[in-house]
């Protein structure tokens, strides 16, 4: 008989293209998997995969009040009631849980039904849900070497692996582009839409003009596309893109990113040893987007510029120093780079993963 795993995350391509690579690896290696995650996950499935993947309907119960708070914790017990009597039917030998709120009732009810649990945390900052399910966990996996925030009760079942990357950032090849100008990709989601689209066009209109051509590859949302294109202007050599599940061709084509830094895309520019400007969100939970990316600052992978004190001018010096020095900081960054994208995660995770089957 097989082994059968579920595994659960939230809905976001931060917490699903880990998952999506963890379930590729242990799917080609012959266990059995079942995939669960919110309303939210579904566009990040083929149409195929997503016939296998249970939608469990939930909201968040944070940061509501009044009414939504309480039919959010109500909406919480009922996936919790379903997750319950879907892991009695299905009878899987290990949970695996990654991600934010939406996994909590998958865990709850392994947690009741005595079955084995590993939870895996992407980010440098152990998450609350992480927090809640250690007791209950056999292991605590984690993608940063580096567990000095985490508090020391949180150690003795905490293995690092390294980071799960999708499929496709898999054993890939950075190409360095010889273009005489540069190329910017921006990326982050609906998480630096309005503020990359308000503060990066007038820097790039300037740079082009004074220092160097550019080309610019930019991600935002499909309702921001008309406000972000009359904020370029008369800058032509751009271009703007929702969701791209091909996004490391661009990223294959660039020579920097300016990004938000969650742990998963910069996992994956690490992968392709691609150097980035990381801005990161500042509302993010125990501000764990700076320790993200503060962890390759501290490695010479990234610059950080932070939120609360940026201005166009700091954005506009730092680009105009790498350009001067003759791409000479990207290249070893890309060369730091290397070190992180040689190590095999997903077999990593595997090897701990089959103590508890």
């Amino acid at each position: 008989m097989k082994n059968k795993i579920i595994i659960t995350t939230g809905g976001t391509a931060g917490h699903i293209y880990p998952m999506l690579g963890l379930y590729d690896h242990l799917s080609n290696k012959g266990y059995k998997i079942n995939f669960v995650t919110d309303e939210r996950g579904k566009k990040y499935f083929s149409s195929e995969l997503l016939s296998k993947v249970t939608i469990l309907k939930i909201n968040s119960p944070f940061n509501l009040s009044g009414w939504s708070k309480i039919f959010s914790f109500f909406n919480l017990i009922f996936a919790s009631i379903f997750s319950f009597f879907f892991l009695i039917i299905n009878r899987p030998n290990l949970v695996i849980g990654s991600g934010g709120y939406a996994y909590f009732p998958i865990l709850i009810a392994a947690s009741l039904l005595r079955i084995n649990i590993i939870i895996y945390e992407t980010n440098i900052i152990l998450g609350k849900t992480n927090k809640f399910f250690y007791k209950f966990c056999k292991k605590l996996l984690v993608g940063f070497d580096d567990v000095n925030f985490f508090p020391k009760k949180f150690h003795s079942k905490t293995v690092y692996t390294g980071q799960l990357l999708r499929t496709s950032f898999l054993n890939v090849i950075q190409k360095k582009t010889t273009n005489e100008n540069l190329t910017i990709l921006i990326i982050g989601g609906s998480q630096s839409s309005e503020f990359f689209g308000k503060n990066l066009a007038k820097i790039f209109l300037d740079i082009d003009k004074e220092i160097i051509p550019l080309k610019i590859y930019h991600q935002c949302k499909f309702d921001k596309f008309d406000e972000i294109k009359s904020t370029y202007g008369k800058f032509l050599n751009y271009e703007l893109f929702d969701f791209n599940p091909d996004i490391i061709d661009l990223m294959s084509k660039s020579d920097i990113a300016i990004t938000r830094s969650g742990s998963s895309t910069l996992s994956e520019l690490v992968a392709v040893n691609l150097p980035f400007i990381a801005i990161p969100l500042p509302t993010s939970l125990d501000n764990h987007q700076f320790y993200n990316a503060k962890y390759y600052e501290n490695k010479n992978c990234c610059w950080i510029l932070e939120q609360h004190n940026f201005n166009q001018e700091n954005l506009k010096k730092l680009i105009n120093e790498i350009i001067n020095n003759n791409r000479q900081q990207l290249n070893n960054k890309i060369n730091n780079m290397k070190v992180y994208s040689t190590i095999n995660a997903l077999e990593n995770f595997e090897k701990e993963i089959i103590r508890y089957l």
